[in-house]
C-alpha cells in the first residue's frame, strides 16, 4: 500500500490543476498521487479547441453555464477569472494570446498547455501514475483507501476529478459515477453536450461536406427555446458546427423528456426576406436562362442549392427564400457521447462547497471538474471551470495540510 497526503483521481484540466496548487501551497512537502486510468495525461486537453485548448472567453456570464444549479460555476469563475487563469498560465510559462475574444495559448497548440503542467508537477516531485484505473474508494481508519489495478493507496485527502463520459476515444468513461456514489453523493441524469444534431428533413448525405453562416433555433411546442448562429457544418447525419453545439444540451433535455423538438435554420441570416425576394427576382430577369439551383448558388454553395431545391420542392421565387430562410427539421436525437465535448448532468452540486469543492457530508473529500452536474457553453468555459474548480480544491487542500504542519511544529 502506497501512503499519501493526497490521492487525485484523473489527471485532465481539474485534476492537474489540483495537484499543482496542492504542491504549491506546500511547498512541494506534500505527498501527492495522480491517477490517470490512461496512458498518459492531459488527453482531452490535448483535443480541446481542435487541438489549440481554448481555455477562456472575454465574456462568461451566469448565461455561460448550465445544469440544475449553473450559479455554482459562475460564482466560482467570478472568484477565479479570467485575470486569474492568465496569470496562472503566465506562472506556469503558458504565454495567452486572444482571437475574437477567444484566449489560446499563444502556440496555438494545446500541448503547450498540456507539458508545462506535467512540467511543474515533476519540479514538486508530484507522483502521476498513468495505466492506473482507480475502481473503488472506501473510508478507513481517518484515512481513504483508493484501489487502482488492484493496487491500494491510503491519503488523507481525495480529490475525484475523472471527468465525464464525453470523448470516450480519448478514455471517459463515467467511472468517477461510481466513485462518487460510492462515497452516498447523488448523480442527476447524463447526456451529450456540446455535440451535432442528428435531424431529418433534407437528404443531408448529398449536403455533406458544405458550410454556411447561418442561424438555428431550436423550437419545441411552438416556443424558441434556444438559438445561436455562426459557421454550420452539414453532414451525413444532419448538423454541427458551434451553434448547433450550444443549442445541443436544451435538444437533449426535451428528447430524454419523452418530447418533440425541431430545428429551424436560417442559412442566409444577412438578408431579410422581402431583400432575398428582390436580389433573386432581379438576377432571374437578368439570366432567365439560369436553374433555380444556380441562382441560389448567388448566396449558398451549388451543392446545397441542388438539394434544397429537389428536397423543399422550391417551384417559385417565394418557395425559394421562404425556404432558405426558414428550414424546419425534425431532431431525432443528439450524437453519442464518443462525439460530445462535455457532459451534462454529473454530481449533485448541491452536495459540494462552493468555496472549496469539498463534498458536504464526506470531509476532505472533494470533487471537481466535469464530474460534477456543470457543464458550459462552446468557448473555453468548461476548461475554465475544470481549471478553476481544481486550483479551488487544491488550494483549501494545500492550506489545511500547511496548517497541520504548523500544528505539529508547534505542539513539537
Amino acid at each position: 500500500m502506497y501512503k499519501a497526503d493526497v490521492v487525485v483521481i484523473g489527471a485532465g484540466a481539474s485534476g492537474l490543476s489540483a495537484a499543482y496548487h496542492i504542491a504549491k501551497t506546500t511547498g512541494g512537502k506534500a505527498v501527492i498521487y495522480v491517477l490517470e486510468h490512461k496512458d498518459k495525461p492531459a488527453k482531452k486537453i490535448l483535443a480541446s479547441g481542435n487541438g489549440r485548448c481554448n481555455f477562456t472567453n472575454d465574456v462568461i456570464d451566469k448565461e455561460s453555464f448550465r445544469g440544475h444549479n449553473p450559479c455554482f460555476a459562475y460564482n466560482l469563475v467570478k472568484k477565479y477569472d479570467k485575470e486569474w487563469l492568465i496569470s496562472f498560465f503566465r506562472e506556469l510559462g503558458i504565454v495567452h494570446t486572444c482571437i475574437n475574444g477567444y484566449y489560446y495559448p499563444h502556440s496555438l497548440q494545446a500541448a503547450t498547455v498540456g507539458s508545462s503542467f506535467i512540467s511543474a508537477l515533476n519540479r514538486y516531485n508530484v507522483h502521476l501514475i498513468t495505466d492506473a484505473h482507480a475502481d473503488n474508494i472506501y473510508y478507513s481508519d481517518e484515512r481513504y483507501i483508493v484501489t487502482a489495478n488492484d493496487v491500494k493507496y491510503s491519503a488523507a485527502y481525495v480529490v475525484l476529478a475523472l471527468g465525464g463520459k464525453s470523448y470516450t476515444p480519448l478514455g471517459a468513461d463515467g467511472s468517477g459515477y461510481k466513485l462518487a456514489k460510492n462515497m452516498g453523493h447523488k448523480v442527476t441524469d447524463t447526456f451529450p453536450a456540446l455535440c451535432g444534431l442528428v435531424l431529418k428533413g433534407i437528404n443531408f448525405k448529398r449536403a455533406s461536406g458544405v458550410r454556411v453562416k447561418g442561424n438555428v433555433k431550436l423550437i419545441c411546442q411552438n416556443k424558441i427555446i434556444s438559438e445561436s448562429s455562426g459557421e454550420l457544418q452539414f453532414t451525413d447525419y444532419g448538423l454541427s458546427g458551434i451553434p448547433v453545439f450550444q443549442i445541443s444540451r436544451y435538444a437533449a433535455d426535451i428528447i430524454n423528456s419523452g418530447a418533440s423538438c425541431e430545428l429551424r435554420a436560417d442559412i442566409v441570416p444577412d438578408y431579410r426576406e422581402d431583400e432575398l425576394f428582390d436580389i433573386i427576382s432581379e438576377i432571374i430577369h437578368n439570366n432567365p436562362e439560369r436553374t433555380f439551383a444556380s441562382v441560389l448558388n448567388a448566396f449558398i454553395p451549388i451543392k446545397l442549392s441542388e438539394v434544397l431545391i429537389h428536397d423543399l420542392n422550391i417551384k417559385n421565387v417565394h418557395d425559394m427564400c421562404s425556404g432558405i430562410k426558414n428550414i424546419y427539421l425534425t431532431v431525432k436525437d443528439t450524437m453519442s457521447f464518443d462525439k460530445a465535448q462535455v457532459t451534462a448532468g454529473g454530481v449533485d452540486v448541491c452536495e459540494i462547497e462552493n468555496d472549496t469543492m469539498q463534498s458536504k457530508f464526506c470531509n476532505r473529500l472533494y470533487i471537481t471538474g466535469e464530474l460534477l452536474d456543470i457543464d458550459g457553453n462552446c468557448g473555453g468555459y468548461n476548461l475554465h471551470f475544470a481549471f478553476a474548480s481544481g486550483a479551488c480544491a487544491g488550494i483549501h487542500i494545500g492550506g489545511r495540510i500547511t496548517d497541520g504542519y504548523k500544528n505539529k511544529s508547534v505542539k513539537g
